[in-house]
């Protein structure tokens, strides 16, 4: 009787103890979160284990592209893990960032002379910026960008170039430089997709990525269909202002002609085989482009532009003058951006008002 009682005492301890820890290991407690899926927890360090925090960062390597501009051979760069201090030159780069939800791997941002004037991001308010509105990242020092604890920097190629912070420097400095595909004269929207492809391997989040070039297809396929065969068999010839005054420096092709092409226009300055150029006023009257896009840099800068192509001498006769057809669209968008393709969309309403009614 007593062997038997024995037992019996120590099968319930064990139970007890079983029940206890519920096969927890030592020094780890279970917790449920707000799913109903439980979580072990360090008792000392408080952390939790989640399929997320479990996620191994997976190597990606790029190619940086030193060749498109002349800056030197290409060379390929592999993270084996996501910056955490990025640093991007002007609204049109922030937004890639500001898009994809990575504002806390920022360490600041430059709002540059071309501003967002669409997309109104919050974390377009939490994050530093590196220089005043309306100065570009170029124009920082040195120091600056190391006091930031940058460890990756993203803009135009011109941003790497010897008399700023050149690819050598970024290196020995242990900072990754990026220059997106979509800033290069022949690229089209679907070098925006390539970047955000880009960006979402190097940051871990692919699936946010796929999803944004997937929103932005499905958007462009919607203008496509409400445009319909005849806007792209018979294009409205459009002349983009940018900016300049003594000559105008307008869009031809890259992406903001993409662009424009998506949307049922197309540059009068298409055969230039550039992104961007400077043509005289002559150049342009002889286009007689049916519209003017203006690009807006701030919120006050289109109306200035508009004033002026109002009473400059080369331009205040054209037909697109006179016939009220001045449109506008973010300049920020137009070069290649997280707003691009619902810039496709205004710039279509603007050209064809009466398909989107």
């Amino acid at each position: 009787m007593k062997k038997k009682l024995i037992a019996a005492l120590l099968c319930l301890a064990m139970v007890a103890s079983m029940a206890g820890c519920g096969g927890t290991p030592e020094g780890k407690k279970k917790v449920t979160g707000s799913k109903g899926d439980e979580y072990l927890v360090d008792e000392e360090a408080k952390t939790v284990q989640t399929d997320e925090t479990k996620k191994e960062y997976e190597p990606y390597t790029i190619t940086l592209n030193l060749e498109r501009s002349g800056i030197g051979q290409n060379m390929e760069e592999t993270f084996t893990s996501a910056p955490t201090k990025v640093i991007a030159d002007g609204d049109q780069m922030a937004d890639f960032f500001f898009d994809l939800g990575l504002e806390d791997h920022m360490s600041g941002f430059t709002r540059g002379a071309c501003w967002s004037t669409v997309n109104n991001y919050p974390a377009r308010d939490q994050v530093k910026k590196i220089t005043e509105d309306g100065v570009n990242l170029k124009n920082a020092s040195k120091e600056q960008i190391l006091d930031a604890g940058c460890d990756f920097m993203m803009g135009w190629d011109s941003l790497f170039a010897e008399d700023a912070f050149s690819v050598n420097w970024c290196l020995e400095n242990k900072i990754i430089p990026y220059f997106p595909y979509c800033c290069s004269d022949s690229a089209t929207m679907e070098d925006i997709y390539k970047d955000y492809e880009v960006l979402g391997n190097i940051f871990g989040v692919q699936d946010k990525a796929a999803e944004k070039v997937q929103a932005m297809k499905d958007k462009l396929e919607e203008v496509k269909t409400t445009l319909g065969e005849d806007a792209y068999k018979n294009p409205v010839k459009v002349f983009v202002y940018d900016s300049g005054e003594d000559a105008p420096f307008t869009a031809c092709q890259g992406v903001p002609g993409d662009m424009i092409k998506r949307a049922g226009g197309i540059s009068v300055f298409d055969e230039i085989q550039k992104g961007w150029a400077t043509p005289s006023w002559e150049e342009v009257v002889a286009k007689d482009p049916d519209v003017i896009l203006i690009l807006n840099y701030t919120d006050k800068d289109a109306a200035e532009k508009e004033e002026f192509l109002k009473t400059n001498e080369f331009t205040k006769d054209l037909r697109a003058v006179k016939e009220g057809k001045i449109f506008v669209a973010c300049c920020s968008d137009m070069q290649g951006s997280a707003g691009s393709a619902g810039c496709v969309e205004l710039m279509a309403k603007q050209f064809y008002p009466d398909k989107f009614k």
